[in-house]
């Protein structure tokens, strides 16, 4: 579980994990580790999944919205590319997959249960749908 603070730098504050894994419990992180932009995708969806990091990301067609010649918008997507800074970084961890789970206090995003797996993981959807619940009654 990550706890943001009110500069939202990041604290480990609980951990499970496989014994021969890798301990952050208690380790701190600034607030640049997780950029505003990704704060606000967080605070808008309860999960967010990368189910395999080593994805090969594909173009999207039409890239703009027939009906409105604007962008598409993904923000809402749960399978969506996420920034090569983040890939790096789980590759970095050692991390293949992940999912982040994102927990409000008084409808502000308040941490996160970073959830990661050392190979390619596919969510099913009940199990995600039970996580998104877990989110909202915790939150």
């Amino acid at each position: 579980v990550y706890r943001f603070d009110e500069n939202w730098n990041g604290i480990v504050i609980a951990e499970e994990k496989l014994e021969h894994l890798t301990a952050y419990l208690g380790l701190h992180y600034p607030a640049s580790d997780i950029p505003q932009q990704a704060r606000k995708l967080y605070s808008q969806n309860w999960l967010r999944i990368i189910p395999d990091a080593t994805y090969q990301p594909v173009a999207i067609v039409p890239t703009n919205n027939p009906l409105t010649e604007q962008p598409l918008d993904l923000s809402n997507s749960v399978l969506r590319s996420v920034s090569p800074l983040h890939v790096e970084y789980m590759h970095n961890m050692g991390v293949a997959a992940s999912m982040s789970i994102s927990l409000k206090k008084n409808q502000k995003l308040w941490g996160l249960i970073a959830c990661h797996h050392q190979t390619p993981k596919y969510i099913p959807y009940e199990l995600r749908n039970t996580c998104e619940f877990l989110a909202q009654i915790t939150s």
